[in-house]
């Protein structure tokens, strides 16, 4: 593939990369293209083209912006690369790329079967789940929105894609088509503030409706608080002598990596997770340095052999019963990855973890799900 004269211009501006390979630590794929990113700006810009396979390997996860000494933006870069990708295949990825995958998940997204507008809005609030929660669990999210409907009167429920999978996929014109529709429905509905359940779901509103109040469901129930009966609902209590209480489980944390940045959300979730009475031990690589679980940038369908090994590796990563997180598109990574894996509402919502299917859904169950979360009657 050529190098448009746009993204040449960036290429040049990261050839301040100072050839440290700090990012190359976390990074799931650049050992895959080259031994220093330093080496690989150096060869597109002489060469001024690229593999295709190049952009459609990096997860969008951040993380070696984050660490860089020098503020070398790859995470931009391999964006605008797969932007030119698509415009000089005029849409029609690569086939080995598996973008077909991708596309129909996006137009059945937006189809009547599995979409509605919002309902039940009484204020300017509304509930967001997002996707992934909706395609796991209709009845959890179903828990979620009434505990928001209790907590703030009058909220409503948007039943919709963000349509992040079709902006990852270098396809922004499509997607900034398709998110039109999706803030034209906030407009019409004159909503102010949206809670999102999806890290995914949070960024791409926060980006791109300026005008709404964009809070994550960690930092609304930190404030609101976890209900009653979750409340120190795993603490051991000491005077029991021996017991069999599930906080005896041992949990690491794992932070998805979309929103990385925002540490009032990790000091939310931690929070939430104190006032359950669990105590957590924390990954190597955490809050602001935590690694993508293996899901970011669509990668497990474009490079299923990357998306795997990085699943295996972040999985693995710290020795624990559980890998707890707060991210549904996480949570099924880690299970990939060989873990045992809980997302934090299993734990508020439901009477007992223990319970909570391990295995992988289908993806038919996964669109069975989330038909049923569209005609439930929340």
């Amino acid at each position: 593939m050529i190098i448009s004269d746009k993204t040449i211009e960036i290429v040049e501006k990261e050839q301040k990369c100072i050839g440290c390979n700090a990012c190359m630590k976390g990074c799931p794929m650049l050992d895959r293209f080259c031994d220093s990113p330093k080496t690989l700006l150096k060869k597109l810009l002489d060469e001024k083209s690229f593999d295709y396979k190049l952009p459609y390997s990096c997860m969008q996860c951040g993380y070696c912006t984050k660490v860089c000494p020098v503020d070398v933006d790859l995470k931009h870069l391999f964006m605008e690369l797969r932007k030119d990708t698509v415009n000089q295949t005029d849409g029609k990825l690569p086939k080995d790329l598996n973008t077909s995958n991708v596309a129909m998940h996006q137009k059945l997204s937006f189809t009547g079967l599995f979409s509605k507008k919002i309902q039940h809005l009484e204020s300017d609030t509304v509930f967001f789940p997002g996707c992934a929660l909706q395609a796991y669990s209709p009845d959890l999210v179903e828990k979620v929105y009434s505990y928001i409907r209790k907590t703030t009167k009058g909220a409503g429920y948007y039943n919709v894609c963000c349509a992040k999978p079709t902006k990852m996929m270098g396809k922004d014109s499509e997607f900034q088509k398709i998110y039109l529709g999706i803030d034209d429905e906030f407009k019409r509905r004159k909503v102010k503030r949206v809670i999102t359940g999806c890290q995914n779901c949070y960024m791409t509103i926060l980006s791109n409706s300026p005008d709404i109040e964009v809070i994550s469901l960690w930092e609304y129930i930190a404030k609101a608080g976890v209900p009653a009966e979750a409340k120190n609902k795993y603490k051991i209590k000491k005077d029991e002598g021996l017991n069999t209480n599930k906080s005896e489980y041992s949990f690491v944390l794992h932070d998805p990596c979309p929103t990385r940045d925002v540490d009032s959300i990790h000091m939310a979730v931690r929070n939430i997770i104190a006032a359950l009475g669990i105590e957590i031990d924390e990954m190597k690589y955490s809050k602001g340095r935590t690694l993508c679980c293996g899901a970011g940038g669509m990668v497990a369908i474009t490079q299923n052999d990357i998306a795997k090994a990085h699943m295996r590796r972040r999985a693995t990563e710290k020795d624990a019963d559980y890998i707890l997180t707060y991210c549904q598109e996480c949570v099924e990574s880690m299970r990939r990855g060989g873990s045992k894996s809980l997302h934090i509402l299993d734990l508020i919502f439901l009477d007992d973890f223990l319970e909570v299917n391990q295995g992988n859904q289908s993806t038919l169950d996964k669109w069975k799900n989330r038909f049923i979360a569209k005609t439930a009657r929340l």
